[in-house]
């Protein structure tokens, strides 16, 4: 049971701190559990930059005591995803453009190195696997679940990347992903997402007919596509953005 949510119970639900229910999960601790859900929130962008988060507010909320809540903020303060001050208290994090870029940078660049060793190493089973991936992402998009694409999204390219057999590399992915992972939310239109899919299936085709060259050609278009996005994206909704 996830502690995020649905897209149609949040259409009616209160916005922000609010909104957020914790789920119970006898198999995790109150700690990871209020982390992942802070962590859904804010990468979703339910919590937008700038939100306080008050351990005494949240604590009460969730029915739980101050210790969790501060833990978890102090992991999502890790993370990025969080600033503390001794003056404004915590607060989401803002997003900043330089940080966008080097997370693009780091993510961007192991992804490639590690599916040049995939390309090498390429199976019919990989393609099935990552086939079923993007046929879950099709039926997302018939659904128009903008958030499950996207939960389908860093499966694709977590497995993607593992296939290389390098598993422990995934981890140091996982912090840029995440930092571009709050601008995605950003732009996640149903007619960009059926693009992505698209994307996907380039990558996937190119590997099948073993073009190792093609695919990483595909993926680098793919990756780079964020900031294409934002270049071709009108003023008055730029002014929007957060940061």
């Amino acid at each position: 049971m996830q502690d995020k949510p649905s897209v149609q119970d949040a259409e009616r639900a209160p916005s922000g701190l609010a909104a957020l229910r914790l789920a119970p999960d006898q198999g995790v601790s109150v700690t990871d559990r209020v982390h992942r859900l802070l962590r859904q929130a804010i990468i979703g962008v339910q919590l937008a930059p700038g939100t306080p988060i008050s351990e005494n507010s949240l604590s009460q909320q969730l029915s739980i005591s101050r210790s969790p809540v501060r833990a978890a903020i102090q992991r999502l303060a890790e993370e990025g995803l969080v600033e503390v001050s001794p003056q404004r208290g915590s607060y989401v994090a803002a997003l900043h453009m330089d940080q966008m870029h080097d997370s693009h940078f780091v993510r961007r660049s192991l992804e490639l190195a590690l599916l040049h060793e995939t390309a090498q190493l390429w199976t019919p089973e990989m393609t099935a696997q990552l086939r079923a991936v993007i046929a879950d992402q099709e039926r997302a998009v018939n659904a128009r679940d903008a958030d499950l694409f996207l939960t389908l999204d860093e499966t694709f390219h977590r497995t993607l990347a593992e296939l290389s057999g390098r598993k422990g590399v995934w981890a140091a992915i996982q912090a840029p992903y995440t930092a571009l992972g709050r601008f995605h939310h950003y732009w996640a239109k149903m007619d960009r997402l059926a693009d992505v899919l698209r994307e996907h299936r380039a990558i996937i085709a190119a590997l099948e007919q073993g073009d190792g060259d093609a695919a990483k050609a595909a993926l680098a278009t793919h990756l780079d596509m964020v900031f294409v996005i934002l270049d071709r994206m009108p003023e008055e909704r730029r002014k929007q953005l957060p940061f």
